[in-house]
């Protein structure tokens, strides 16, 4: 079976209005590549490159009810990558990759309404940090998510929280 779906990249409005969805893989191609997406796992691009069906069958049970998307700094590695899967399971690349991911959460946190405006820049700090660790817990990042899309007013973010809500 094919999945048309399996070739594209998703936005990162999408991914953030449901973040909780997909398996992340960071091939970003080095272990120190530092920040990252909370829940990602870091795999060096090659590893996946040179043995694409092995790895499809390693997460085969995991594809069979999940997406998975793939992410590297600016979005064409991961882009390319995915060409190289057989399309048997929904496997995306994040588009603009990480540098479009944290532009995005730079935004979000500079639109949202702090209680406290004399503390904006260090409650950025600590969000930003939070939503840049892997060892962030996938429900916590998903609450801060929801909050700093509820509070955008950015209609195109707007539209699409209600639609995945």
């Amino acid at each position: 079976m094919f999945f048309h779906k399996n070739r594209s990249q998703i936005p990162i409005e999408a991914f953030l209005a449901d973040p909780t969805a997909p398996i992340l893989i960071d091939v970003r191609g080095g272990t120190d590549a530092d920040p990252t997406i909370p829940g990602s796992k870091r795999i060096y691009l090659l590893e996946i490159e040179e043995r694409t069906a092995a790895f499809e069958s390693k997460f085969a049970p995991q594809l069979a009810h999940r997406s998975m998307l793939l992410y590297c700094s600016k979005g064409e590695g991961s882009h390319y990558l995915v060409e190289k899967f057989s399309g048997k399971y929904p496997i995306q690349s994040l588009e603009g990759g990480m540098v479009s991911y944290l532009t995005t959460i730079s935004r979000l946190l500079h639109e949202h309404p702090y209680e406290d405006p004399t503390k904006k820049g260090d409650t950025m700090v600590k969000i930003l940090a939070a939503l840049t660790n892997r060892k962030t817990d996938p429900a916590t990042f998903k609450k801060i998510i929801d909050r700093l899309l509820q509070c955008t007013p950015n209609p195109k973010f707007n539209k699409l929280v209600k639609l995945v809500r």
